[in-house]
């Protein structure tokens, strides 16, 4: 068994300084405490319309919470995958992602896609690609630009639309917003081990033990593997990321294909810093999305 990754000394310097607000250290109180520190003031929206329906499948009925922007329609599309390793997160932890994305002019359609360990791979994989095919045929109804399609995640969101793109479930999208994302499961696992509770529940909550091995370098768990035909792609990671390799290994092989993309690495920044509004990451974070977007014709 590998051992975890080291926490590198700089994140753990850093942990030290973030502080959210108290709770009296009820279960109840610490969740909520931790959800006004990530969520809290987020920005307005004209509107949220949650749980669009998209399909049933396997006993899930699989939805998106959709945040419009204010302004006139039709607007730029996000398909987005919320993190959390597969096994956790929704478009509800997730809101202020989506609404920050919002409010620089995008309509954000959060999936509610199927999670481990209950619904394992490839549930979320179909999920994806069922959910970028409702939004070319159902977009514009909600004031979307079908035309404009993108794909965005974060973290393990970040694989699963990267997947979409290398197994051939993003056509017509004309842009990939991919936010500190695995890119080769099974490379990362030593990395991932100190998030999930240890290497053997890393391994086995997601992918399904028996097909664990047969699923090495497979582009639905490593899609850097098949990268040709991608659109315009920004990679945006925190320079404290432990999983700042992923980012760096698949800019190397989007170079290599030929296509067009952006790393950009928010030096003093950990994980999932568009979560973390008091970093000053959080904010220029989307404000280089929305640029690459705009120097993409996109916004």
């Amino acid at each position: 068994m590998t051992a975890p990754a080291p926490v590198p000394p700089a994140l753990l310097e850093f942990q030290t300084t973030l502080r959210v607000p108290e709770s009296d250290g009820s279960p109840v109180e610490l969740f909520r405490s931790f959800d006004d520190y990530i969520n809290g003031n987020a920005p307005e929206v004209a509107r949220v319309v949650e749980g669009v329906p998209i399909r049933e499948s396997g006993g899930w009925r699989l939805g998106a919470d959709v945040h419009v922007p204010f302004g006139e329609p039709p607007f730029p599309t996000v398909v987005h995958l919320h993190g959390g390793g597969w096994v956790m997160g929704s478009p509800w932890t997730h809101r202020r992602v989506s609404a920050e994305l919002a409010s620089r002019g995008l309509l954000v359609a959060s999936i509610d896609y199927r999670r481990a360990p209950k619904h394992r791979f490839p549930g979320a994989v179909d999920d994806v690609a069922a959910a970028l095919d409702w939004a070319r045929g159902n977009a514009a109804e909600l004031g979307g630009d079908p035309d404009r399609l993108i794909v965005s995640g974060d973290s393990a969101g970040a694989n699963l639309a990267a997947v979409a793109l290398a197994t051939g479930a993003g056509d017509g999208v004309r842009a990939a917003l991919l936010f500190y994302g695995i890119y080769d499961y099974h490379r990362a696992l030593p990395t991932l081990s100190g998030l999930l509770g240890g290497e053997d529940a890393a391994s086995q909550l997601y992918l399904p033990p028996d097909e664990f091995e047969l699923l090495r370098g497979d582009p639905r768990c490593a899609p850097e593997r098949q990268v040709q035909g991608f659109p315009p792609t920004l990679l945006s990671v925190g320079g404290l990321d432990p999983l700042r390799p992923e980012s760096e290994s698949m800019a190397a092989r989007l170079a290599v294909a030929g296509v067009p993309h952006e790393l950009y690495v928010a030096e003093s920044a950990p994980h999932a810093f568009l979560q973390l509004p008091s970093l000053p990451a959080h904010d220029e974070g989307f404000d280089v999305a929305a640029a690459f977007l705009r120097r993409h014709g996109l916004l």
